[in-house]
Parts: C-alpha cells; structure tokens; sequence
C-alpha cells in the first residue's frame, strides 16, 4: 500500500510541475488508464465527491444541463449522476482521459451526453447562455489553467446557473482568482454564495484550497 502512495504521490507532484503543453499532454496520455486508481485509492481524493454534493445542496433541478470543465476521467460527473444529475456534458484537454469519461455509466446509461475535446486558454466553441450549470474539480490548481478562462466559462453559463469549483489556495491570488472574481462581482456578473477552505485528499492534515459556488448573474 506504501508503495501504492509514493506511486501517486509522484504523478501527482509531476502534475503540479507541469511547465508546457508538450508536458501536459505527455502526464495525462500515460496517466489516462490509472487515474482513477492512482487518485482514488493511492490518494483518496475527495474533491470530486465533495464539489458534487456542494452543487447539488445548491441546485434543485437534477434535470438542468451541466457542463464537467476539466472532467478528466470523469470522476466529479459520476458522482453527479449518483446524486441525480443527468444531463452531463464532459470538457477536458486530453482525448486520452476523455475516452475513459466516455465509458463511465450510470444505471447502465453513460455519464455524458457529449465529450468535448478543448484547450481552455482558447475561445470556446460553444453557444453563450448554454449551460444551467458548471462543475470543476481539481482543475484551478498549481500548473494548471489559472483565471483567464473565467470570462468564457461565465459566457457559455445562463444566467442564474451555479458553479461548483475548487481553487488551490496556493494559486488563489497568483494565478489572478482573487482579482478576477473581485472584479466580476463589483460589475454585479457574479454572485459567491458558498466559500470555505477545505481537504482535497483524505490524508491532509489542512486545508489544502477553497470550495466555491458562484452564481452568474449576466
């Protein structure tokens, strides 16, 4: 079991020292096929299952369309859907680990409806005012993507709708969050309802980063 850990402490320190696309494209094509046993049995991660329940605390209708930004394999979305949301779609950088997200099924029916393949420091290609919700786990992190696609995830949001993430508090302020959000909540596109510290993985001895619900307003 030891070795187990030290196994996915290691991926997991090469993901928080990912430098160029080249990098992480390369982590998540070998990570793919052991991800979830990697995170979920070598780390016990619990971002996943904790984000989905903060969604759903916060919305009612399990009928609305949800986009998974960052799904992975699509752990957060399994979750969603054992907690009655059923209108999934996945969004993520890597075909590798969306092929997995395709395979995931839920009272014998797949997770998402539809996978989507794009690159989160580009435009994307899809409608504004489309989605009812957003869920984001483990995506705004050390080496990842930081708040610059923050304005087209609220595009692609109708108003109304939640946005269930969690943020590294180590990027909080240096990946551009702290101000950003500042921003869009001045302008009044925004509004946080749920803001807490808490644990990503079982073993934390403190919190290692916020779980947030926005509202988008506009």
């Amino acid at each position: 079991m030891a070795d187990k850990a030290d196994q996915s402490n290691e991926l997991l320190q090469r993901a928080y020292a990912l430098s160029n696309d080249e990098e992480t494209k390369s982590l998540y094509r070998d990570w793919a096929q052991t991800y979830d046993e990697t995170m979920l049995e070598g780390l016990s991660y619990l971002t996943p299952c904790k984000t989905a329940k903060l969604l759903s605390d916060y919305e009612d209708n399990k009928k609305c369309y949800i986009l998974d930004v960052g799904s992975g394999t699509g752990l957060a979305g399994q979750e969603l859907a054992e907690l009655g949301f059923n209108k999934l779609d996945a969004l993520d950088y890597s075909n590798e680990m969306l092929d997995v997200a395709k395979l995931r099924k839920h009272n014998k029916a797949p997770v998402y409806r539809k996978l989507i393949l794009a690159d989160l420091n580009e435009p994307l290609k899809i409608a504004t005012n489309t989605y009812e919700g957003i869920i984001a786990t483990g995506l705004f992190t050390h080496a990842h993507i930081g708040a610059i696609c923050l304005p087209e995830l609220f595009r692609i949001l109708k108003p109304g709708s939640l946005f269930a993430t969690t943020v590294h508090k180590d990027i909080w302020a240096s990946n551009g969050f702290k101000n950003k959000v500042s921003e869009f909540e001045k302008e009044g596109i925004i509004k946080t309802h749920y803001r807490q510290m808490g644990t990503y993985f079982k073993t934390d001895k403190e919190p290692q980063g916020f779980y947030i619900i926005w509202e988008s307003l506009k």
